[in-house]
């Protein structure tokens, strides 16, 4: 690394100068909690997709560790023997907790150990419940969870775990300000690949010199090979299905359109909100949407206000709701064309559609932050910038159907796909041609 990331940088100098100047323990656990509440103000806009790196913070977790006297734990190589994943938490759904069982399915069968620092207290006690045997539904051989009441404790309490399992590999995949799985994990940094998954907001660690950072996004990875990190980039996984598998639409049959994700991707507006390109895709009288995964009744709410006040049949819009596959779900529900969240598209759920050899209709307007740009090695979607160019989109979208399962365009998809198992395999993937992030 040639310096500190100079852009998509974030400051809190309040928060690193109570961090700097702490020396006994209640202010130190003041200083941690307040780091680990500044996400609770990265939706705003000069912040949200604008920014990846804390480095003022990332600077001090070293002196954090020396102050907890954590001494460094060097280790002579990296190998997937006794791998071990610390996080915050993970989630019923979401790329982020699949991107983690993905890791665990391609390690050697029991031989992953889960640990939750738990830091926003939303897996205490009664949650115990929910891993019978001390595991999670991750394929884990097993899962703890931190219980010291106070940060700098969990600090000290994540490191003596870490002491005792002997990790041979620690997969660091936490919460975006959890500065308590990092400071931990930084003892044994030999041995720590950083996985940088969030690529809309600002994360400890992700400007620190881990023996890996690893980009899960292309966008993310752009912006950190630039900044000069000797980043990695992984993409994600997602299951190989033949060209065959997705059968030709009916003749007659509504036009399918998919699309999915978490409530916070449908959130907000930037030239134009979620329901206006819903809007545009079913005032074309041969289409239907099929949305998947959880949905607030905020989001119903407007959805549903949208279509009836542009005289478009609300049911023609379908909350599928959550589905253990995504991929599965696009198969099984024949779907022609995906239409990608917004205004943040989904990384994990764009792939999986890409995989099943669909067609992507992806929204791009002007002033979309650059951060929240979707970039892939492969090209396999229409870009638009306004709703009044999805109906002919989803023309161009289904001439592109069949060039997408050509022999040619299959195997580059399969390169995509076999990064993801390199990196797990502990090789480094090829690097992918430069290109630079726009301001």
């Amino acid at each position: 690394m040639r310096g500190p990331p100079t852009r998509f940088t974030y400051a809190a100098a309040e928060v690193e100068r109570a961090l700097a100047e702490a020396r006994e323990f209640p202010a130190l656990d003041q200083a941690l909690a307040d780091v680990m509440n500044l996400r609770e103000g990265f939706r705003e806009p000069e912040i949200y997709a604008r920014t990846l790196y804390c480095t003022g913070i990332d600077a001090l977790v070293p002196r954090v560790a020396r102050g907890l006297n954590l001494l460094d734990r060097p280790a002579p190589g990296k190998s997937n023997d006794n791998p071990v994943i610390v996080a915050t938490k993970f989630y019923g759904t979401g790329g982020h907790t699949q991107i983690a069982r993905d890791i665990v399915a391609r390690l050697p069968a029991d031989a992953t150990a889960a640990i939750y620092t738990d830091v926003y207290s939303e897996l205490r006690y009664h949650a115990l419940q929910a891993f019978p045997g001390l595991r999670s539904d991750l394929g884990e051989r097993a899962t703890l969870i931190l219980d010291a009441a106070s940060p700098s404790a969990r600090i000290l309490e994540l490191y003596a775990m870490l002491a005792a399992l002997r990790p041979t590999r620690i997969v660091l995949m936490c919460h975006p300000m959890d500065i308590v799985a990092v400071a931990g994990c930084w003892p044994f940094r030999d041995v720590v690949d950083f996985i940088h998954h969030v690529d809309h907001v600002p994360a400890v660690g992700a400007a620190l010199p881990f023996s890996g950072h690893v980009d899960v996004t292309y966008t993310c990875h752009l912006a950190c090979r630039g900044e000069g990190l000797d980043a990695v980039y992984a993409g994600m996984a997602a299951p190989r299905t033949p060209p065959s598998a997705r059968p030709p639409r009916p003749p007659g049959r509504p036009i399918r359109i998919a699309t999915s994700g978490n409530p916070h991707k449908f959130k907000g507006r930037l030239s134009y909100g979620w329901t206006d390109f819903a809007v545009a895709a079913l005032r074309r009288p041969d289409t239907e949407i099929v949305h998947i995964g959880p949905a607030h009744d905020w989001l119903r709410d407007e959805v549903g206000q949208a279509l009836a006040g542009a005289g478009v049949d609300p049911a023609r819009y379908v909350f599928q709701g959550f589905v253990p596959s995504l991929h599965a779900a696009l198969l099984e529900l024949e779907t022609d064309v995906y239409l990608s969240s917004f205004p943040e598209p989904g990384g994990k759920a764009s792939l999986e559609a890409m995989a099943a050899h669909l067609p992507m209709i992806l929204p791009v307007p002007h002033d979309q932050p650059p951060l929240a740009r979707f970039r892939l090695p492969l090209h396999r979607w229409i870009e638009i910038e306004r709703p009044d160019q999805l109906p002919a989109a989803l023309d161009a979208a289904l001439a592109l159907g069949d060039a997408l399962r050509s022999p040619a365009e299959v195997a580059r998809l399969e390169a995509e796909l076999a990064r993801f198992d390199r990196w797990v395999a502990g090789e480094r993937p090829a690097p992918v041609p430069a290109e630079r992030l726009p301001d």
